[in-house]
């Protein structure tokens, strides 16, 4: 039975015909839950719309309808019941006339979710709607509100919400700029704000246009080094050497793209190698490419395993970092240990594979795989 669902064309029956008849043209339909209200002689259910939310309760011989604007929507609550074989959701919407609660089949909280995207896209009519009866006063509030929510979101990382509040605020302003008097004296604020909002806008469009490409550059530069690394500790140095080369190239070549005027780092960069496995692992002993004198001395450090060398490493971060702060690079460590120098490049090799995301979180990580991905190539022949 269903009992969530994004298509108008999944609701029961019961509920779809109601639902259809309260959409305008201009409306779409985003998602629809049951809730635990009722029992055997009726069932609600709650539909959100990009316009509205509807409440529709169905009774045995008829239904009724009740339609929310999402601009009237103040506050959106939601917290998780626990039961016995069960989970679900529980949301409380407020208003500016009223509150209301519901218990929704709702386990991983999608509809909850969907509200919440709904209200937040919806249009403020006081910032887009010329003809709607606006103070003025209020208006710059608003769109004062709209920036702070953009530039918050841009903090937390969340660039494509930054650039909707940004331009709901470009339209706003616009909208505020029609309505003013001639000779207003907060035109020029208003003019001065907009364009700072635009400025804003414009640099996290480029923002994401240069992560995008350092992503592609960084995936690509990882990709070699991994497969250098393998075939390094796998005894195939011509394939190494190539592959190294290739890695150190790809790192300098995103360094450029970082090294430019905008905060790249903004946010960490995670890329995912191909590699979905270790070359080597387990015990250092049971690898005859280093020798028993490295392997003692290493013991004595508590490295006794391809994960202990790996622990040690500096480099990008993997992402379940604990955030401690960086080690010194793995050859100096090695250089300063009383192991056999020769089995250097294989355990610095051996400490750097990778699995899984790798997160690039400053100029320093790139900078870093530039430096290892140079050792390797300037170690294999």
């Amino acid at each position: 039975m269903t009992q969530y669902c994004t298509q108008q064309n999944e609701l029961p029956d019961a509920i779809r015909g109601y639902v259809v008849d309260a959409l305008t043209e201009a409306e779409t339909f985003r998602a629809a839950v049951k809730t635990t209200t009722g029992g055997l002689t009726q069932t609600a259910w709650l539909a959100v719309t990009s316009d509205n939310l509807f409440v529709v309760v169905s009774k045995l011989i008829d239904a009724t309808l009740v339609s929310v604007p999402l601009t009237t929507v103040t506050s959106i609550e939601s917290d998780r019941v626990d039961l016995p074989g069960e989970r679900r959701r529980e949301i409380t919407i407020e208003t500016v006339d009223d509150s209301f609660t519901y218990e929704l089949h709702d386990p991983d909280g999608e509809f909850i979710e969907t509200v919440q995207t709904a209200v937040a896209t919806v249009p403020d009519p006081e910032l887009t709607d010329p003809t709607h009866p606006t103070d003025i006063d209020h208006a710059i509030q608003n769109c004062e509100d709209v920036v702070e929510a953009a530039a918050s979101a841009r903090s937390e990382g969340l660039f494509d919400e930054a650039t909707e509040q940004y331009e709901t605020a470009i339209t706003g302003y616009r909208t505020v700029l029609e309505r003013l008097p001639a000779g207003d004296d907060r035109h020029d604020t208003v003019e001065a704000a907009l364009t700072d909002i635009q400025a804003a806008q414009r640099q996290i469009t480029e923002l994401q246009e240069r992560r995008e490409t350092v992503n592609t550059r960084l995936t690509a530069a990882e990709n070699s080094f991994q497969t250098a690394v393998r075939a390094h500790v796998n005894g195939e140095q011509t394939v190494a050497k190539i592959r190294y080369r290739q890695a150190r190239d790809g790192f300098e070549e995103a360094l450029e793209l970082i090294d430019g005027d905008l905060p790249v780092f903004e946010k960490p960069i995670q890329v995912s190698p191909d590699a979905d496995a270790l070359a080597v692992s387990g015990p250092l002993t049971e690898f005859a490419r280093v020798s028993t004198a490295s392997t003692d001395a290493l013991s004595d450090k508590e490295i006794a395993t391809v994960g202990d060398l790996q622990s040690r490493a500096a480099g990008p971060s993997t992402i379940d970092t604990d955030g401690s702060e960086p080690t010194p690079p793995v050859r100096d460590r090695f250089e300063s240990t009383a192991i056999d120098q020769v089995d250097v490049p294989i355990l610095v090799a051996l400490s750097c594979q990778r699995t899984g995301a790798i997160s690039f979180a400053a100029r320093s990580d790139v900078q870093r795989r530039i430096e290892q991905s140079t050792f390797g190539f300037d170690a294999t022949v």
